[in-house]
């Protein structure tokens, strides 16, 4: 995930999809808000 100058990688080792709660982690650290997520 990129946004701007930062690069997050999400690391999935499972191999599903993530769980809701470690979404929200990822976004708070990348400062991306819940409108800007549903926005893309």
């Amino acid at each position: 995930m990129t946004r701007n100058e930062v690069r997050l990688t999400l690391p999935n080792p499972h191999q599903h999809d993530i769980s809701v709660g470690l979404l929200i982690r990822i976004l708070k650290q990348a400062g991306i808000s819940r409108e800007e997520w549903e926005k893309i």
